[in-house]
């Protein structure tokens, strides 16, 4: 498993477009993110998830914070960089879990983007065991669908609907002033119904992060594992003091990140993804 690591640590880097690639210690102390976001978001990929992030404009910071997210996948998980769509044909017959990472769902000759009717088949390969992350440029939610359910990338709302966590960025300032990157708002799947709900979202004002709604998801994964809510709430609760302690000691080396996320999932009984 420690070859599979390595080998996702470089896949991991290989997103990164300006410098060090920055880590999820990174992000909660620039206030990107919450404490209490990051948390949920370790404890729901730890278990297998699709995850997606969006901005309208570059420098955003999408990419970054998808690098951040895939330090939380479960250990064992191997991530596969689509740099060309034939290797969508070449995963079906692989049994093993699987992030098929896009680096940006968009149009162009730059390295493992993809457009057109190659991100529906993505799309569709999305299943236990089979996710799918990346980024693309929308502000919202709605934004994001019309651009994802059109005949231009024949993307089927039930496919739409198998991205676990959905998370919007916002970026404020400029080069005089300063930037400001924050996540606007975090959408998590809805069980039975055509829609992702709203889970957390930026307070402007404040400059603080709202939760919006006890999660839907939470209670299926308590479902699916035969844990109850409350085992669950206490198991982020647990998540959340590890990325605190993370914060306290300055460990904001991605790398280091990541090998101590796995350390962290092996001590919870969490050994690996199910394929």
């Amino acid at each position: 498993m420690l070859e599979i690591e390595r080998e996702n640590l470089m896949e991991i880097a290989g997103l990164s477009q300006r410098g060090r690639t920055l880590s999820i210690v990174d992000l909660i102390r620039a206030n990107t993110v919450s404490l209490q976001m990051a948390a949920y978001s370790l404890y729901v990929i730890s278990e297998g998830a699709s995850i997606l992030t969006a901005a309208k404009p570059g420098n955003a910071g999408k990419t970054t914070l998808l690098a951040c997210l895939l330090t939380f996948i479960p250990p064992g998980s191997r991530i596969v960089t689509i740099s060309s769509p034939s290797l969508l044909k070449s995963l079906n017959g692989d049994r093993r879990p699987i992030y098929m990472l896009i680096h940006e769902i968009g149009s162009g000759p730059w390295y493992a983007y993809l457009w057109g009717r190659d991100v529906g088949e993505a799309f569709r390969m999305i299943r236990p065991g089979r996710y799918l992350a990346s980024c693309i440029h929308a502000d919202t939610l709605d934004e994001l669908k019309g651009i994802l359910i059109s005949g231009e990338l024949n993307v089927a709302q039930e496919d739409f609907n198998k991205l676990d966590l959905l998370y919007f960025m916002r970026l404020e300032g400029g080069y005089l002033t300063g930037f400001r990157r924050r996540v606007a708002t975090m959408y998590e799947a809805f069980d039975g119904s055509r829609r992702h709900s709203l889970l957390f979202r930026w307070d402007r004002r404040g400059d603080g992060f709202l939760k919006e709604d006890d999660s839907d998801l939470i209670r299926r994964l308590a479902v699916r594992t035969g844990r109850t809510d409350q085992k669950i709430r206490e198991e982020i609760g647990r998540c959340e003091r590890f990325l605190k302690a993370l914060c306290d000691e300055g460990i904001n080396d991605f790398r280091e990140v990541r090998f101590r996320v796995v350390d962290f999932l092996e001590s919870q009984g969490r050994r690996g993804a199910s394929s």
